[in-house]
């Protein structure tokens, strides 16, 4: 029985490093000077991708709905103030509330 409880500690615990890791990942593209040397495609699939996992997550019942909205408000914001204009955060925007109706996207 102590073999499964750690087994199952150490797997949640994996698990919140890899969310942990990935979020800082992606605060850390979205700051980082070779951000700039993307395409404006690019640019454009990165953040998508940040927010497709974002959601994701949310609607796994991984991430709280508040951190998940804390998370999103930031990736929108510097997103739009960078970026993107606010036509293509909108295409964004639907493409992944298609997918995730529940996503905590900040409103526009």
């Amino acid at each position: 029985m102590k073999l499964i409880l750690g087994f199952t500690k150490k797997t949640l615990m994996r698990k919140f490093l890899f969310l942990l890791s990935s979020f800082s990942l992606a605060t850390i593209a979205l700051t980082s000077q070779s951000f700039a040397a993307l395409t404006q495609e690019e640019e454009q699939i990165m953040i998508f991708g940040m927010f497709t996992a974002l959601c994701e997550m949310h609607d796994e019942n991984n991430l709280p709905y508040s951190i998940a909205k804390k998370y999103a408000d930031q990736y929108s914001y510097n997103a739009r103030k960078k970026y993107l204009s606010k036509s293509e955060m909108e295409f964004i925007k639907s493409g992944i509330l298609e997918l995730y109706p529940s996503c905590p996207f900040p409103k526009q």
